[in-house]
């Protein structure tokens, strides 16, 4: 993944209430990288996470909409499977 500088970036005006900014400020503290860097960081994770569950979310669906269409034009089944469902079915 390419690094983007701060000068190649783009400027995203944010205002917060002090109480989340001492939050961040701390938490950027204890990470130990500025404060930019910490809400970037988070940011870009939180958003990492949610596109990577909508994604699995929208290929579950598909999956099971493929399922259902296959379950749903099965071919009619041949003289030899007939026979072994026959031959094999509990009674």
């Amino acid at each position: 993944m390419k690094t983007i500088s701060p000068a190649d970036g783009v400027l995203i005006d944010l205002r917060v209430s002090p109480e989340f900014k001492m939050l961040f400020s701390r938490a950027a503290e204890i990470a130990g990288v500025s404060l930019a860097a910490f809400i970037t960081e988070s940011a870009r994770q939180r958003a990492m996470d949610l596109v990577e569950q909508h994604e699995r979310i929208v290929l579950n669906n598909q999956a099971r909409d493929m399922f259902l269409k296959v379950m749903a034009n099965q071919p009619a089944h041949g003289k030899a499977l007939s026979r072994a469902v026959n031959r094999f079915a509990v009674k």
